[in-house]
């Protein structure tokens, strides 16, 4: 394999990186042995009657993803249309280089980059253990799905590089490209993209003005290849540090606790974001009346309480699970309030993975779980807490769990 470009993100611990290659993922090299390798496919669909896919390729070396996907490890199609295989035989691992398969199937229809988010989302369920650490890809669904390259690399990197930087504890990433067609499309993408993370960096570190960093970053924008999409989540943080820095620009809204003793339609005093938040409440929006009169029961205990729950003041847009992870990273804990709906909902997989980097970041607890309402298929990277029953829908017991939690 030919490492092309590489964009590293700084950490406490150690640094990370995302690779962009060319090769073959059937012959990966030991030196760039990977735990995961990322593959896409139509829904339940595992043909290999097209020799250009991966999928045939792996199945003309010997792995047959059908019968993968017969006895999966970890199936969150339902949820996140990613599954896991079960590890591969320890010849295969030693042959291929890489021990299971990751299989993302989005829906048919347009506008699969949309998608992506669900794979990193699938990927925080099982990185936390330290034998999944080094992913490989390529270019999901670029290929017989048809997504431009322009879409798709920019969203994979996009989130990529937030989850990253929030402390998913990955090595590396390893995005490969098979043929040169394709390096001529992504390798300028994927450059432009390591410039414009490198100037939030230095913007972020105060080495280069806010202003001017945006300045540079629209004038990238401005030169890229028509039809290319922007890095969503890093191009708002940009706007955000400009507008901090303006005078004149009002900064993006920051999330709002709930206000102690003044009516919910008010702004909490400055003071209140500053110092922090004691509990983040993570929760469906079809359960919004009973956490608020849980809220309500928990100022009424504690007046003095600074609780982020209104998630209503996040704008919408790439910023908002920034905002989301700036919020939790600055709570002391995260209540997670269960239901089927909860599982069933991206902003709720978000805030609960941030808070589960944040565990693993931090090494302290930080996740407590509230159980509403029964979920025969709640994922098990949620269902591992030991949580407080209040099924099903029961008010008074969610009340009483109070005592439990404060």
């Amino acid at each position: 394999m030919i490492l092309l470009s590489q964009i590293t993100i700084a950490r406490e611990n150690a640094d990370t990186s995302i690779q962009l290659l060319q090769g073959d993922l059937t012959a990966i090299p030991k030196e760039h042995t990977a735990d995961i390798l990322v593959i896409s496919a139509y829904p339940n669909d595992y043909s290999t009657a097209d020799p250009q896919t991966l999928m045939s390729a792996l199945y003309n070396n010997g792995i047959v993803v059908a019968d993968l996907a017969k006895d999966k490890e970890i199936d969150l199609l339902a949820n996140l249309n990613c599954w896991l295989s079960k590890p591969l035989l320890p010849q295969q691992q030693a042959q291929f280089n890489f021990k299971r398969i990751l299989c993302f199937e989005p829906p048919a229809g347009d506008e699969k980059e949309k998608l992506v988010p669900n794979i990193f989302r699938c990927i925080n369920t099982f990185a936390y253990d330290k034998q999944n650490n080094v992913i490989a890809m390529p270019v999901l669904a670029s290929g017989n799905q048809r997504v431009p390259m322009e879409k798709m690399l920019p969203a994979i990197l996009d989130a990529a590089l937030f989850w990253l930087e929030s402390g998913l504890p990955l090595n590396c990433i390893k995005l490969v490209l098979r043929n040169d067609e394709q390096v001529a499309t992504a390798l300028p993408i994927f450059i432009k993209a390591k410039q414009q993370y490198e100037l939030k960096r230095s913007a972020q570190e105060g080495n280069i003005s806010a202003t001017d960093a945006w300045k540079m970053f629209e004038i990238k924008n401005q030169t890229q290849v028509p039809g290319t999409a922007t890095m969503v989540i890093v191009e708002n943080e940009m706007k955000e540090l400009a507008a901090k820095e303006s005078p004149v620009a009002p900064a993006a809204p920051m999330p709002q606790p709930f206000p102690a003793a003044e009516p919910a339609t008010k702004a909490p005093q400055q003071q209140d974001q500053k110092k922090g938040y004691d509990f983040f409440i993570s929760y469906s929006h079809k359960q919004a009346t009973e956490v608020q009169l849980f809220v309500q029961a928990m100022l009424e205990k504690q007046p003095q309480l600074n609780i982020f729950y209104d998630k209503t003041t996040i704008p919408t847009g790439g910023l908002w699970i920034k905002l989301i992870s700036d919020a939790i990273q600055n709570s002391k804990s995260v209540i997670c309030i269960l239901s089927p709906q909860y599982s069933a909902s991206d902003v709720c997989w978000d805030e609960f993975q941030c808070a589960k980097a944040k565990e693993y970041r931090t090494k302290q607890p930080v996740i407590k779980t509230i159980n509403f309402y029964n979920d025969a298929n709640m994922p098990l990277i949620m269902s591992i807490y030991s949580y407080i029953d209040c099924t099903e829908g029961d008010i008074q017991k969610l009340k009483d769990s109070i005592h439990d939690l404060i």
